[in-house]
């Protein structure tokens, strides 16, 4: 049997918000072993200080999704100064700092194993097109996909997917409410303490595709799970 590595945050680790990680194993039923190295908070300096962990597993594919907070920290200085000192950064992240953690990540990956690898772009952050974490997550991407191409790594297309998503819903986000840590506390009491349901928190937020800018409703979830389904049947033949 096949061994499938999710390597990333919280977006992976699945405890926020509904689990593509989970969905993604239903999905294949029992015909590939999933293991979810997902880490909450996360950025690509973390990951890239695992990365033994992960080789000690010797996967045959490995799909990567970090960069959510490497985005969330560039927001602004208060933000940023806590995730220096709660991730125990040695330096201000930054676009660039981002783009050489992914590429020495992506390059001992595939020097160390022999696994597939998969590089999945960023979910959007906010569903704002004129926020500025909303165009830093497609630019983020952007720089992903150029490394991926450039590297001859797997390249996941899943912002662009929301994108697309998004820009054909039906719906419209109504929120008022601002992307803060504050807002996913209490989403997360509201979900652990008052039972509700990710989706319906994610209604009463009017967010389309999560539950506080950041962690995946339903929708995003699935949208997540399609992108590494595709990526393992298409390009691998896991089935």
């Amino acid at each position: 049997m096949k061994t499938v590595v999710c390597l990333g945050d919280s977006i992976t680790y699945g405890r926020v918000g509904e689990s593509y990680f989970e969905m993604l194993k239903r999905d294949f039923k029992g015909r590939a072993r999933f293991i979810n190295c997902g880490v909450n908070g996360d950025l690509s300096y973390n990951v890239l200080k695992r990365l033994d962990k992960v080789m000690s597993i010797k996967p045959d594919f490995i799909i990567l999704l970090i960069g959510t907070n490497d985005v969330w920290a560039t927001y602004s200085e208060k933000v940023m100064n806590a995730y220096m000192r709660r991730n125990k950064l040695p330096e201000r992240p930054s676009k660039e700092g981002y783009e050489r953690n992914l590429r020495q990540i992506l390059q001992e990956l595939d020097n160390s194993t022999g696994a597939k690898i998969g590089v999945m772009s960023l979910p959007l952050i906010t569903e704002d097109p004129e926020h500025v974490l909303f165009k830093r997550s497609i630019e983020y991407s952007d720089s992903m996909k150029q490394m991926a191409l450039k590297m001859n790594i797997g390249y996941i297309a899943l912002n662009e997917r929301q994108l697309d998503y998004l820009k054909m819903s039906a719906k419209a986000t109504t929120t008022s409410q601002e992307i803060s840590w504050e807002l996913t506390l209490r989403v997360l009491l509201r979900h652990s303490v008052f039972r509700k349901k990710w989706d319906e928190l994610s209604r009463e937020n009017g967010l389309i595709l999560t539950v506080d800018h950041v962690h995946q409703n339903g929708t995003g979830a699935t949208l997540i799970k399609d992108c590494a389904a595709e990526f393992l049947r298409k390009f691998h033949n896991l089935d």
